[in-house]
């Protein structure tokens, strides 16, 4: 493998649902990232730089943006149910007697304590469905 197609593999491997691709031509070296979007927030998303550390920076972007939309659609969700919930760029604040923070990154939905996953933010009804029932007391 050349040193371009390594640092390609790395990147697909550390973002996974994107597909990264290098193209190396007389002109220089192009790096392109796509996938398709959160579920309920459009279609597809292109990122495209002539670096390979700069499309990094892009995809963790993406994600942080992907988070956000998901923490918003998630605090939505509970709210229909009659959960309290307090909504931040980085996390969801659930409060009541035992006030719990929930966290969002590279896809998943954790418990902010103890870092247990609660599901992927592809997956809002199962996600739903847990929280609810910790809130009720029915799961640890």
């Amino acid at each position: 493998m050349s040193g371009h197609e390594d640092v390609r593999c790395a990147l697909a491997a550390e973002f996974p649902g994107w597909l990264i691709k290098v193209i190396e031509d007389e002109v220089g070296v192009c790096w392109d990232a796509s996938r398709v979007l959160t579920p309920g927030h459009g279609g597809a998303t292109g990122l495209h730089s002539d670096n390979a550390t700069l499309l990094r920076e892009l995809l963790e972007e993406a994600g942080r943006c992907d988070a956000r939309l998901a923490l918003r659609d998630l605090a939505a969700r509970l709210r229909e149910r009659g959960i309290t919930v307090h909504v931040y760029d980085t996390n969801l604040i659930i409060t009541g007697e035992h006030e719990r923070q929930i966290t969002c990154k590279r896809g998943l939905f954790r418990w902010a304590m103890r870092g247990r996953e609660i599901g992927p933010i592809g997956h809002l009804d199962g996600a739903v469905e847990h929280i609810a029932a910790v809130v009720a007391g029915s799961l640890p």
